[in-house]
């Protein structure tokens, strides 16, 4: 039996590395990219690749159409909050997503493209989140997301296209930047060098990347239940930051200081912030147990 193709666009970074592996298992995956990374997917020669600029250009029409369409694709990967160049983010982000409607949207065969945004849309909106709340992003970032999160609600409403939003808490695993909460904190307590943050006394609804894949690759099993719906994906519960470095720091020995305090607050600073997951449970059909300090543990433990 041959097995259902995904695409996933802007696939070569820290989420697309995971899911793609996660979903090789089960589907024919192939990744496009502006830049593959090459010597991690040499691991995985069942994993198809291709370094692309998807601003510019449609995907290939030697490939066929996909069962699941994934975008990741993103021209801004972090939450600032900086204005400069903000306009021509929002349009090159609305043309990616276009592309793929331009190319795909008369298929038959595409039973769901997944839009991904982020629980940066919320902003500085209600915790917990849910998805029919008014947005209120803080950070550029935010508006990038929001913009093409109501892009391909109105693809699908209009259109009839069969697109739908992921809304991920804050992830964290193997691959991610050093320049992320978890991986930094880790990275200066292995190094036995200071850790420079907050007081730490927000709270954050953090989810483990294999986590996050199972419950996405659940989401493409019930497309049907699934399209033209905005879905927060995280644990449903928020910890402090503290909490996290102090337990990091229990499972390392290390000399480190923990210098809470040392950097200020952001203006604005939400100090609990969570996603409430009820929808996704009920579309579901079943309640999620996400034990998130036991998966934070696991990855102090594994990444060296």
């Amino acid at each position: 039996m041959m097995k259902e193709k995904v695409y996933i666009v802007g696939g070569s970074g820290f989420i697309g590395k995971h899911i793609s592996v996660f979903l090789s298992q089960y589907y024919e995956v192939f990744v496009f990219d502006k830049r593959i990374d090459k010597q991690y997917f040499s691991q995985y020669p069942e994993i198809g690749s291709m370094e692309i600029d998807v601003v510019k250009s449609q995907l290939p029409l030697s490939f066929e159409t996909p069962s699941y369409l994934l975008n990741l694709a993103s021209t801004i990967v972090t939450a600032t909050r900086e204005l400069e160049h903000l306009e021509q983010n929002i349009a090159d982000n609305v043309k990616i997503l276009m592309n793929l409607y331009d190319r795909f949207h008369h298929k038959a065969a595409l039973k769901l493209l997944i839009q991904f945004g982020s629980s940066e849309e919320y902003g500085n909106g209600v915790s917990p989140f849910i998805e029919t709340q008014r947005e209120m992003p803080n950070s550029t970032y935010g508006i990038l997301k929001l913009t093409t999160t109501n892009l391909a609600l109105m693809l699908h409403a209009n259109e009839g296209f069969p697109a739908m939003v992921v809304r991920p808490g804050n992830l964290f695993g193997k691959y991610q930047s050093e320049q992320r909460f978890i991986p930094y904190v880790l990275k200066q307590l292995r190094q036995n060098q200071p850790v420079e943050v907050t007081g730490c006394e927000q709270k954050r609804d953090f989810m483990s990347i294999d986590d996050f894949v199972s419950i996405l690759q659940k989401i493409m099993l019930k497309h049907e239940a699934f399209v033209g719906e905005i879905i927060n994906i995280s644990s449903g519960m928020s910890i402090s930051l503290k909490q996290i470095i102090e337990q990091m720091k229990n499972l390392i020995d290390t000399d480190s200081q923990i210098l809470y305090g040392k950097i200020p607050y952001r203006e604005n600073e939400m100090m609990d912030l969570k996603c409430n997951i009820n929808k996704l449970e009920n579309l579901l059909g079943e309640s999620l147990k996400v034990d998130t300090m036991q998966r934070i543990s696991d990855y102090t433990k594994e990444v060296q």
